[in-house]
């Protein structure tokens, strides 16, 4: 039987608001993705009644922890259409006036931010509680939701680009420069991202989905297996993570099933950078049959992270 994380009553404000602060502090107890899925629907379906006014302040309460916790780029972009949606309606509606907005800076904690969900949800609030319902207000909210989350769209789900390589990465002729994709590859020593090693690594997922011929295609894969490896460790961006598994998903895993040439197998083969062209292979790193197990395992790895 699969266990299954418990479904939060969205009307149900105190609890909400508790379930909030409790994700923005890294232990949520409900599924953080459903439950934002939620969410953002109810934001969209009515942005300016009371109900999507309090789920605007519980998704504003969130803002910070979708954009470094979710690896869902069309869950964002659609948290981020409702907080847009959100915005424009409230805008419209406009302030009456005859109050003071509470300061944004003045709910900089987990538990202040959703102390607002129970504020804005309250039914008849007045003084305190009705300034910060009100449309004036909320359309500020939800301006700083939508820029949070386009923000993170930018940062979280881009992949650099890597064209300028092609001068370090490739010879004259259009082979891969293996030396100096191996002498970047090489700096990934901690578990820290080397900047530099990664986009070795981006580069070499490139050159996967660009057909590379057939003799690059085992050092070019543990290149990005090297690196995808990291991804927990360094929290790489889910938009990086993504290509290096559309790249990996290229390779030919058949050999998992096939005898080779190493009756012990590779379990003493630890994953580093590639072995050097002109270097003899002598631990198998690049047997066919070691690549396509490295290659599923990278690909079972990142999968738990891209659902984490």
């Amino acid at each position: 039987m699969t266990n299954r994380s418990p479904l939060v009553d969205t009307t149900d404000y105190p609890s909400l608001a508790s379930e909030i602060a409790s994700m923005a502090h890294g232990y949520p107890y409900a599924d953080p993705p459903e439950l934002l899925g939620r969410i953002g629907s109810e934001v969209s379906a009515d942005p300016g009644g009371p109900h999507g006014r309090a789920m605007l302040a519980a998704l504003w309460a969130s803002r910070w922890y979708v954009h470094w916790k979710i690896a869902d780029r069309e869950l964002v972009t659609a948290l981020a259409e409702a907080a847009e949606r959100a915005e424009a309606a409230l805008t419209a509606a406009g302030c009456a006036g005859g109050h003071e907005h509470p300061e944004l800076a003045d709910a900089d904690d987990p538990e202040e931010m959703a102390a607002l969900i129970e504020m804005i949800g309250a039914p008849g609030a007045r003084g305190t509680a009705e300034a910060a319902a009100c449309p004036g207000h909320l359309a500020l909210l939800a301006a700083d939701t939508a820029s949070a989350l386009r923000s993170a769209l930018r940062q979280r789900f881009g992949v650099p680009e890597t064209d300028h390589l092609d001068a370090r990465y490739l010879t004259a002729d259009g082979r891969t420069a293996f030396d100096a994709l191996i002498t970047d590859l090489e700096r990934q020593r901690r578990s820290q991202v080397d900047q530099q090693a990664q986009s070795a690594a981006i580069w070499s997922a490139r050159r996967l989905l660009a057909a590379a011929p057939e003799a690059e295609r085992p050092r070019l894969a543990i290149a990005v297996c090297l690196l995808a490896k990291h991804c927990y460790w360094s929290s790489t961006a889910p938009g990086i993570v993504a290509l290096y598994r559309k790249a990996l998903a290229t390779v030919d895993l058949t050999p998992r099933e096939e005898p080779c040439s190493h009756r012990e197998g590779h379990p003493g083969v630890k994953l580093a950078a590639p072995p050097r062209p002109a270097t003899p292979d002598e631990r198998g790193e690049l047997c066919p049959r070691r690549v396509a197990e490295q290659v599923h395992a990278i690909l079972a790895y990142t999968d738990d992270y891209m659902a984490s």
